[in-house]
């Protein structure tokens, strides 16, 4: 790992990386913190309808950004000569998001008049609905000022700000006596989510504001054509995301009860805690990868996804052996009875661990050329879930809803290798660290034609150049 550090400093990164970590470490607290005044103001019940709205929205948010942040990721180049063609793009992507926040808006104006003859907690599903409409433009511009490696514009609003101030507001919401349930303390966070978002767009403005007035130019037809290809690639795969990341916690909330969901969506939040230094890694790292797909230099490629990948294995596994001793302690800050059900929490554990193993393969088809085949793959393996998910949780409840979450994570990346290495000859796994030091580097992955995407060639040739708590 150590020599992973060495590369972050010699790419002048070090500080980005500080900053990207930290960030990260800040928002995860202060989520839980949020979390933490939530099941103490309201009752298991309303935090528990509370979390459940929070899951609908975020989910749906994230499905809402159509894709464009990934479009953004793979398109948008930091070149002096590309400024025409970045502001090309952000007009491209804005124009999507337009459609996603009507359409959001327009379901959510329906769901209200249909909510009279609902039952609690259906009742209160317009709240997801706007929530899912700022939330999906706050994906976007984070993923904006990341490119730019304003990390500091890209994730203090939202990571820092909008979730420590939830737990301000709801506090002085219940001190003024207007939280009386999960009703108000979404409308209390949503308010917030707004502002912070607010502030994000004037700085976005400020980038790219003359490339949005009426009458800006506009992507050649072929161009349009091969973004909308890719947008509705990427926007299948972030709902399958999506789906991975929310669905559990909204069955168990429909199926289970509110409280079971209450307690689910924690443990799950715990559980996501191992994939922090993950998620910092891959903000800065994901740049350096994307530099060597460009250049075609897959032997350095291969030794930066293996110290990526080790890196981030082994800090998940000095988190998760912390969380056996932990654990207990940490359910028992929320609800007393949230201790009688530690093992879905460890099983939770091993999921995020395993995902850490995998490091940024995920990330790797995002960004080359893998939308496709991850659609269609995870297409089947959703289906299977899905039957895997019911089955297990009715046999072993709670439980067996966290076992279908980590033979969920298994499947995924084991697919993500399998593409991995037959089209780049790349191992993304932790133990790739083994062949690709010095003194194996003779060795080589698993035979495969290396060969840059077709769309990252394409790129270098006319201008001359990726990854959800309340």
């Amino acid at each position: 790992m150590h020599k992973l550090v060495a590369t972050i400093r010699r790419s002048a990164l070090s500080g980005h990386f500080a900053t990207a970590f930290l960030t990260r470490f800040g928002s995860a607290i202060l989520g839980f913190v949020t979390l933490l005044t939530a099941s103490r103001l309201l009752s298991t019940y309303e935090y528990g309808v509370y979390v459940f709205l929070f899951s609908i929205g975020s989910g749906l948010g994230l499905v809402a950004v159509l894709g464009q942040h990934n479009l953004l990721l793979k398109h948008y180049r930091m070149e002096g000569t590309a400024a025409g063609a970045n502001g090309v793009l952000v007009r491209h992507n804005l124009v999507w998001l337009g459609r996603a926040l009507a359409l959001l808006l327009g379901v959510g104006a329906v769901v209200v008049v249909a909510e009279q003859s609902l039952p609690d907690p259906y009742d209160r599903l317009h709240l997801a609905f706007a929530f899912a409409a700022v939330f999906a433009v706050s994906e976007y511009l984070q993923n904006l000022f990341r490119i730019h490696r304003r990390f500091a514009l890209a994730l203090l609003p939202r990571e820092i700000v909008w979730r420590g101030g939830c737990a301000a507001v709801l506090c002085l919401g219940s001190i003024a006596g207007i939280l009386y349930g999960a009703t108000e303390a979404m409308e209390l966070v949503l308010a917030l989510l707004v502002a912070a978002t607010a502030f994000q767009a004037v700085h976005l403005a400020r980038l790219h504001g003359p490339d949005l007035r009426p009458g800006g130019a506009r992507a050649a037809p072929e161009e349009r054509a091969a973004w909308r290809s890719q947008s509705l690639f990427f926007t299948a795969n972030n709902a399958l995301h999506a789906v991975s990341l929310y669905l559990e916690t909204v069955i168990v909330g429909a199926v289970l009860g509110m409280e079971e969901a209450a307690f689910y969506f924690v443990a799950l939040r715990y559980a996501t805690l191992l994939l922090l230094p993950v998620a910092a890694i891959d903000t800065v790292g994901l740049p350096m990868v994307a530099a060597r797909i460009q250049a075609a230099d897959w032997s350095g490629l291969q030794r930066l996804i293996s110290r990526l990948s080790l890196a981030s294995f082994l800090i998940s596994v000095v988190g998760a052996l912390g969380m056996l001793v932990v654990g207990p302690y940490a359910l028992a800050l929320f609800k007393p009875d949230f201790v009688a059900h530690l093992d879905v929490l460890l099983v939770l554990c091993i999921s995020s661990v395993a995902a850490a193993f995998f490091g940024p393969g995920v990330s790797l088809l995002m960004i080359g050329g893998g939308e496709r085949f991850l659609l269609v793959s995870n297409a089947v393996l959703f289906s299977i879930y899905g039957l895997v998910l019911c089955g297990l949780a009715d046999v072993l409840g709670i439980v067996g809803v966290a076992c279908a979450n980590l033979a969920l994570t298994l499947g995924y990346n084991l697919l993500v290798v399998v593409w991995v290495r037959r089209r780049w000859g790349i191992d993304n796994m932790a133990t790739s660290i083994l062949w690709s030091l010095p003194g194996t580097r003779g060795r080589r992955a698993p035979e495969a034609a290396p060969r840059a995407p077709v769309q990252v060639k394409a790129q270098v040739a006319a201008q001359a150049a990726p990854h959800a708590a309340g």
